[in-house]
């Protein structure tokens, strides 16, 4: 028997604890599971950066086009001559030899240059091919934010089924150890008639006892599953959670493993269609090193004025305009290979995501029939498990009236109620994996939308 002052102490040590932290605690949040997805959706923090990287993306695209539009650049310029500038000129004109040339320092100590230069790309095949692969990278980088989210919301499900069955096996443990107390309290109530051993009122003592530590293991493990849901939604760690959800099996039509079955999950998942967006995007970008090769045209134009002195006086300065409008051609005829090298390297980055692309494949193909395998698997244990967990508790409750009546042993009843633990445990086990397969099946034939 445990002391009763004991007890009284750690109940008022409890009501002080909950008391105190009552003021400072946060209202707790409820959540089912549906919530918690959405709480993701809108706080997880990876889910944020492939956000973030979509939007990126579409300023890459931007960025493309803006090569195809005219370039506008507005400069000024000021100079001090220590030494002014020389001009030459001919002998002749100051009076020397044919073969002598003159001498001048001209202009100012002072020099203004100012001007607008305008450059319009005409023909300039890489600009068509950038922008194209750019909307291509796109198109990619949102199959990758798809991506991201069905893993989050795949991550969700799993934790939130983690707290689930660490939730239920506490539950489980809390009945067997209720169960072997009130063995203990009968076996005591024997001994006292004179109808059961001293021995048996010991072990289930000991039974009972040996079964508080699990119970301990269990509590811890369901703050430590708690904090990796609070994690994986994104909310602060110091928050408190309530799931509302509860361990059921809800049987759902189960897919056959057909060919369409691996055709539609192709289609449909997200990592796919990245990388044959990707796939293409490699292709055009073997386009876009080619073009390299081919002339450029562009428009050019400029509007300067400049002007130099001796002084600051600038109302006494003169600025003429000069100005030219013209076409400027440029013809590549040898850069060193890079250009030949640069694509190379992009037709070998193309079949490299042909390959990978194949392979991803059959990758979902495998992942699509193991995940199919999975869910029926766990649908007939838990038929399995359902019958045998009724013929347990027949079983456990035949051997305790045996027990009551000196016909059984205290053995058989740590049997009988062992074997009706593990049949419960076993079902609540397989209950989980139907719904962690479920969830990982939903992930597999993209249905995470």
């Amino acid at each position: 028997m445990k002391n009763p002052k004991s007890i009284v102490v750690r109940l008022v040590a409890v009501v002080l604890i909950t008391a105190g932290a009552g003021q400072y605690a946060p209202a707790q949040r409820q959540l089912t599971m549906e919530d918690a997805v959405k709480l993701a959706l809108d706080k997880n923090r990876a889910l944020q950066v492939a956000t973030l990287e979509t939007a990126k993306a579409a300023r890459k695209v931007q960025e493309a086009r803006g090569y195809a539009l005219p370039t506008v650049a507005a400069s000024a310029q000021y100079l001090y001559y220590f030494n002014k500038q020389v001009s030459f000129l001919p002998g002749s004109f100051v009076g020397l030899g044919e073969e002598d040339l003159a001498t001048f320092r001209v202009g100012g100590s002072n020099a203004f240059l100012g001007g607008v230069a305008v450059s319009q790309p005409l023909f300039q095949a890489s600009v068509r091919s950038g922008i194209r692969a750019a909307r291509l990278d796109e198109l990619a980088t949102a199959e990758v934010l798809a991506d991201v989210r069905a893993t989050v919301v795949t991550e969700v499900r799993k934790a939130y089924l983690d707290v689930l069955i660490t939730q239920e096996q506490l539950r489980l443990q809390e009945q067997r150890i209720a169960r072997n107390e009130q063995a203990l309290k009968d076996a005591r109530s024997l001994l006292a008639q004179g109808r059961a051993s001293r021995v048996d009122t010991l072990r289930a003592f000991v039974t009972v006892e040996n079964l508080r530590p699990t119970q301990i293991q269990l509590t811890n493990r369901i703050g430590i599953t708690q904090t990796v849901l609070k994690r994986t939604m994104g909310l602060d760690e110091r928050e408190f959670i309530e799931l509302r959800d509860s361990l059921r099996y809800d049987e759902v039509l189960i897919v056959s493993a057909g060919a369409d079955t691996f055709s539609e999950a192709v289609q449909a998942r997200p990592e796919v269609r990245r990388l044959e967006w990707a796939e293409k995007v490699n292709r055009e970008q073997v386009k876009l090193q080619t073009a390299e090769r081919q002339p450029k045209l562009s428009a050019i134009g400029l509007v300067q004025s400049q002007s130099q002195a001796n002084n600051f006086r600038l109302d006494d300065y003169k600025w003429p305009v000069s100005s030219y409008l013209g076409l400027q051609v440029n013809i590549p005829i040898f850069t060193g290979l890079r250009t030949n090298a640069r694509i190379q390297q992009a037709q070998i980055t193309r079949r490299q995501s042909e390959t990978q692309l194949a392979d991803l494949r059959e990758i979902v193909r495998a992942e699509v029939k193991i995940g199919l395998a999975n869910v029926e698997e766990a649908r007939l244990r838990i038929q399995t498990q359902r019958q045998t967990t009724a013929v347990a508790e027949l079983g456990y409750r035949i051997t305790g009236d045996r027990w009551k009546q000196g016909i059984a042993s205290r053995l058989d009843l740590s049997d009988a109620e062992l074997s009706l633990s593990q049949a419960k445990s076993n079902y609540l086990q397989a209950v989980y994996d139907y719904l962690n397969a479920s969830v990982e099946l939903d992930k597999v034939l993209g249905r995470i939308k």
